[in-house]
């Protein structure tokens, strides 16, 4: 089944455009790299998909228009995590527990898959970057959801983290998240990803398979010197 489908999508702030005609095919269990150059459309490709802003024309199609609930069924991490700090961690979470109405299991659940369990009971003021960012996705990842987008992940995040955070995404696929990967880290994106795609000017110039090419991360450099 593909997860998701774009067709044709446009979307333009006043008179510039910025998605132009961007047509994409992401299939059920795929972690899809998304990379491209500062300003090429990006962040307002995750909105449109996420249906946080309006689109001008085009289709946003996922799982073949089958998703019960848009809520509970699609999670995200967009830019930087924003949270309350003068509350803790699982304080943080208990909102989207009510609101998507949850349990504290299923916070648990989702601290204990990201490693921030220890710190539920610490307030966010006492949490590093990457501490938040863990905590982001365990937000995305509280309603256990089919399709997950993750905008720039490992922004704040050490080697270590990076790494962990590597194991997470690939833990979530296992349980059979399909993903959107959204990184100018390009050597994650291959470490990660089993498909990825460049995005330029508006439009999705290709798509390709992930290779154990050793070679794969200079192409995709390449991408941004052309």
């Amino acid at each position: 089944m593909r997860a998701l489908e774009i067709k044709n999508l446009q979307k333009s702030y006043g008179k510039s455009p910025v998605i132009k005609g961007l047509n994409l095919v992401v299939e059920e269990g795929e972690v899809f790299g998304l990379i491209g150059p500062n300003g090429a459309g990006k962040s307002t490709l995750v909105k449109l998909i996420l249906n946080l802003i309006k689109k001008d024309s085009g289709e946003i199609i996922l799982f073949e228009n089958g998703l019960k609930n848009f809520a509970t069924e699609v999670g995200a991490t967009i830019e930087e995590p924003s949270f309350y700090n003068y509350m803790t961690g699982k304080e943080n979470l208990d909102i989207y527990k009510t609101l998507l109405k949850l349990s504290d299991d299923d916070v648990f659940s989702a601290m204990e898959m990201t490693g921030i369990r220890y710190a539920s009971d610490k307030k966010l003021s006492a949490y590093s970057m990457g501490m938040k960012q863990r905590l982001a996705i365990s937000r995305a990842i509280i309603s256990k959801p089919k399709f997950l987008i993750l905008d720039e992940p490992t922004n704040g995040l050490d080697p270590k983290a990076i790494l962990e955070l590597r194991d997470i995404v690939h833990k979530l696929n296992d349980l059979g998240t399909t993903i959107i990967f959204c990184s100018h880290n390009l050597s994650e994106v291959k470490n990660i990803c089993s498909t990825y795609g460049f995005l330029n000017d508006g439009v999705i110039e290709f798509k390709k398979e992930m290779s154990d090419s050793d070679r794969q991360v200079d192409e995709m450099e390449s991408l941004f010197l052309s």
